[in-house]
């Protein structure tokens, strides 16, 4: 029963943090007329750090994982009625019918498995934290920097999107670095010496996975094989 209530109260908190920056980000596109694919990004970033919420929200691992099944159960219906919306769907940049649908699933079923993987079996609430940021924050920066500025496209390999670019990997890798080592330094409270150590490890593996995964499924290759690396660079540190 304990757990139920705790599942409740995080998802008290998620819908609070969800209708709260939503409204400001609707404000500040009001005022400022943000680009449609900074827009959908910025929703994007507000979507995934949501972790963050969920973790901090519960007392225990199997409450925090609930959350996003929760969150999913009670915002599925309304999607499907809002995406008869052209206007709603026009908003969010919806590129194929269904998406926003598929996305939410997808996205917080990840974040269920991650946090049981990283919090339940590994004991480790800050791998979560972290290897959902790495994704998030990471994709978004090899989309952005790889569409402006991505001259230099991976031809070379077979299994590859030939839209992709070693300057958005590069964004990635970079971004996906940053928000690791400060994930696992301030979540973790672990020594600076052992979050860079795991993170440099970690880092290059993250945006190669971005790299080579296709159909969108990155957001559930990148976080997984994030954790998985970080805690074996736990486990040969000797800190796991």
């Amino acid at each position: 029963m304990n757990i139920v209530l705790d599942a409740v109260n995080g998802l008290m908190y998620f819908f609070i943090y969800m209708f709260s920056m939503a409204f400001l980000l609707f404000i500040i596109n009001g005022v400022f007329e943000v680009p449609k694919e900074l827009f959908r990004k910025l929703f994007h970033f507000v979507s995934f750090s949501s972790v963050i919420v969920m973790i901090y929200a519960a007392k225990e691992w199997i409450a925090a994982a609930l959350i996003p099944l929760g969150v999913i159960a009670i915002s599925y219906p309304g999607l499907i009625m809002s995406s008869k919306n052209e206007k709603f769907t026009s908003v969010l940049s919806e590129r194929r019918p269904g998406e926003l649908k598929s996305s939410l699933v997808q996205l917080y079923i990840t974040i269920a498995v991650i946090i049981a993987v990283c919090w339940g079996l590994f004991g480790h609430k800050e791998l979560a934290i972290a290897s959902i940021l790495m994704w998030g924050f990471g994709d978004a920066a090899a989309a952005l920097i790889g569409k402006k500025y991505g001259k230099h496209k991976v031809l070379r390999f077979k299994h590859v999107d030939n839209k992709k670019s070693w300057e958005g990997t590069a964004a990635m890798w970079f971004v996906a670095f940053t928000f690791g080592l400060l994930s696992l330094y301030i979540v973790g409270s672990l020594p600076i010496i052992n979050c860079v150590l795991a993170i440099v490890v970690a880092a290059p593996i993250a945006a190669i996975t971005e790299l080579v995964t296709q159909n969108g499924h990155d957001t559930i290759t990148v976080p997984l094989a994030s954790a998985v690396v970080i805690y074996g660079s736990y486990m040969a540190m000797g800190i796991a």
